[in-house]
């Protein structure tokens, strides 16, 4: 069997209403890209990445190959899900078999959002929690009041729900993120929080994994080095330190994925998969879970936020868990009147906006958006996680105010303080 031809079809897939503004405001993209893997048997193997296409260098690594050829491969692993799927279809068994021995048949996944207001954050919980999802990986960044945001989760959740928070470093350093995580600790709904300070701090780390009991999360597996190499990786390090309680296998190559499933098994420490994109992606997300040991933290792929996850046969979920599709290969079928659909969907013209941030005393700082105040508040530039602190998004209304605002903003980096 070899790959003939790789078909590209780009595709804009909007999210879901309620949430598509706030997840443009957080400059998330509505691009997916489905690829098709043509073989000389006539199989067909499905492949997909969020935004634009990948260049035609990389797809051409995979014309003439045969996909066998792929097995533990470290390219794309939104190109080596399509080598996958094609080997399954041809031996007529599910991916994971590719893979190793099934230790699941049911995958935990969670939902995953941006960082929202208390009102907005607390009602896409109750949607999470309709929709049958009982984990919650959500953004924290320094203009929302992210207690107030755990409690409001606390109070809407189903007993059995638990929201890990991803900081990306946003706490900065010990002494800032000791009080807000003190209180963190306090709300029984918070299970776990990935990276709250930056992680080249080795000993900030230790320090505060001393002092908080909730779980502390890594952004990365990887434990593999190039042979060459006499350094062992980072992940591999914290995890002999105990410095860490779990860790994210963040779009990892499958020979990467797979490696560190056995490593953290041997270690025993759990996996938070993420793997982001439609129903495509979480199927291959799925197939992975059912052989990794330790994939027992809610993963997330954000299929839910698309308008439809572009297969015919939507994921089973119950009470967190995911079914492992039993189909050959990925196990899911492409729903090629939604692939039509798609292709012809227009890039929506937002207005013009800036993000406010509400301090305590309703003092209102002005952003040229919401990427600036996450950049200069991680700097120091302004008050980070106050008590109440909010931010709104000012869109054009037309009048002077805003357009001289606007203005100034976009000459600068740097926020204008009212007053």
């Amino acid at each position: 069997m070899k790959i003939t031809d790789i078909e590209v079809i780009p595709l804009r897939v909007p999210y879901e209403a309620r949430i598509r503004k706030a997840y443009y405001h957080f400059a998330m993209k509505e691009e997916v890209t489905v690829y098709k893997f043509h073989t000389d048997t006539g199989l067909i193997g499905l492949g997909e990445n969020v935004g634009s296409p990948f260049g035609q260098e990389m797809l051409e690594t995979y014309i003439g190959t045969d996909p066998f050829d792929h097995v533990m491969g470290q390219g794309r692993f939104n190109l080596d899900m399509a080598c996958y799927d094609l080997m399954g279809k041809h031996l007529g068994l599910p991916a994971w078999k590719l893979m190793g021995q099934q230790v699941r048949q049911w995958v935990s996944m969670g939902w995953w959002m941006p960082c929202m207001s208390v009102e907005d954050t607390a009602a896409e919980v109750q949607v999470a929690a309709e929709r049958g999802f009982r984990g919650l990986k959500c953004k924290a960044r320094a203009f929302y009041d992210v207690v107030a945001c755990a409690q409001a989760i606390q109070d809407v959740a189903p007993v059995d729900f638990r929201v890990e928070f991803d900081f990306n470093g946003a706490l900065i350093c010990v002494e800032k993120a000791l009080p807000v995580l003190r209180e963190l600790e306090k709300i029984p709904v918070v299970k776990g929080v990935e990276e709250p300070i930056f992680a080249y701090d080795v000993e900030g780390w230790r320090r505060l994994h001393e002092a908080i009991r909730i779980p502390f999360y890594l952004h990365g597996v990887r434990v593999l080095c190039e042979a060459a190499s006499r350094q062992p990786s980072g992940p591999w390090i914290g995890l002999r330190a105990g410095d860490f309680d779990g860790a994210l296998c963040s779009h990892e190559c499958v020979r990467d994925a797979l490696a560190a499933a056995w490593t953290f098994a041997a270690a025993n420490t759990p996996i938070l998969l993420q793997y982001v994109g439609t129903g495509i992606t979480t199927a291959f997300a799925l197939q992975l879970g059912a052989v990794m040991p330790t994939t027992t933290l809610p993963g997330v792929t954000a299929s839910h936020s698309y308008e439809d996850d572009l297969i015919v046969d939507a994921h089973l979920v119950q009470r967190g868990f995911m079914k492992v599709p039993e189909g050959p290969g990925l196990g899911v079928v492409l729903d090629e009147d939604a692939v039509a659909k798609y292709r012809e969907t227009p890039a929506v013209e937002w207005p013009r906006h800036v993000s406010v941030v509400t301090l305590p005393g309703d003092i209102q700082h002005f952003y040229k958006n919401l990427q600036q105040a996450e950049r200069l508040m991680k700097q120091g530039a302004d008050e980070s996680f106050a008590p109440g602190v909010r931010l709104d998004e000012w869109e054009d209304d037309g009048s002077e105010e805003f357009d001289r605002l606007w203005t100034q903003l976009q000459a600068q980096d740097a926020p204008i303080w009212d007053g």
